[in-house]
Formats: structure tokens, sequence, C-alpha cells
């Protein structure tokens, strides 16, 4: 593993960094992300924020899988058999207002959120562009079914937003 700034990393074992205010304690098994490398070892931070602290690359390990990728064998987020988990949770998420939340996490791991709607600004031909509104539950399934609808060859996309 490279272990460069912004992967992210397991601690094999609790203990202490230093930091520049002093010392900062981390527990086993804790993800940690790089924010830069030296030859004192890494500086890295809680991934949910913190002070920068100072780790030996010997102490963590690398993230096994990414954030939203499928397992060897696994099955994709997409795929009927698990997508209404994905609508259960999206449904709860409209109950108790945690929609944008619900939103995030469904992009960071490449899962059908909610259905919504997508502006996607796209190139028709040198020097013209177009925008479309899409309804869909990913990035990625806006995309398909807008290449899906067009009947030019493939537009090259500019931006997609929710």
């Amino acid at each position: 593993m490279t272990m460069e700034r912004g992967e992210y990393v397991i601690t094999t074992a609790s203990g202490t960094g230093h930091s520049r205010n002093g010392y900062v304690s981390y527990k086993i098994n804790e993800e940690l992300v790089i924010t830069s490398k030296n030859s004192y070892g890494l500086n890295v931070r809680h991934v949910r924020g913190g002070p920068v602290f100072r780790i030996s690359s010997e102490r963590v390990r690398p993230v096994l899988r990414p954030l939203g990728q499928v397992p060897e064998g696994g099955i994709e987020p997409d795929d009927p058999r698990v997508a209404w988990i994905f609508e259960d949770a999206g449904r709860l998420a409209d109950r108790l207002g945690l929609c944008s939340d619900f939103d995030r996490i469904a992009e960071g791991i490449g899962a059908p959120g909610r259905e919504r709607i997508f502006t996607i600004t796209f190139d028709v031909t040198e020097g013209m562009s177009l925008t479309a509104k899409v309804t869909a539950r990913s990035r990625k399934q806006a995309e398909q079914k807008l290449r899906g609808t067009l009947t030019t060859e493939q537009p090259t996309i500019k931006s997609i937003r929710a």
C-alpha cells in the first residue's frame, strides 16, 4: 500500500500519537484519514475530525474494502433482490427528516437513493450544451436514463447535480 494523503487506514493497536498540542488517543480498529506523510511516519486525523497527530505506519493497515466496493461474489446495491432495503430506508429517511443524510450515504456507497430530480448538463456537439432534468434514484441511473433516450452518439457529461 502506498499510504498517500486522503487514503483511509485502520489502526492495528490502541495508543496515542503526538499532535501539535499534546497527544491524541486512538483505539484498535479505528478508521483514520491520512493528511500527509513524512520521515517520522504518517500524519492522520480521526475520520470525524479533530487534531492531526503523528502515528507510525506500522501501527496502521489499509482499509480492506473501500466504501461502495461490492465484495467479490457480492450483490450490487441496485440489484432488484436488495433494492427493497434502499427503498424502505429512503421512506424512513423521509419520515425522520433525514433525506439529505440518506442521499449522501447512498451516494457514498453507490447505492440507489431516494428518487429525486437530477439536472444534467452535457455537450451535444462542439460548442453546444444542453441541460436535462431526469428523475432517478442515483447519479449513475440518471446518466443511464439520459443516455438511453438520446438518439445521437453518446454525449460528454459536464455535470450532474440533484
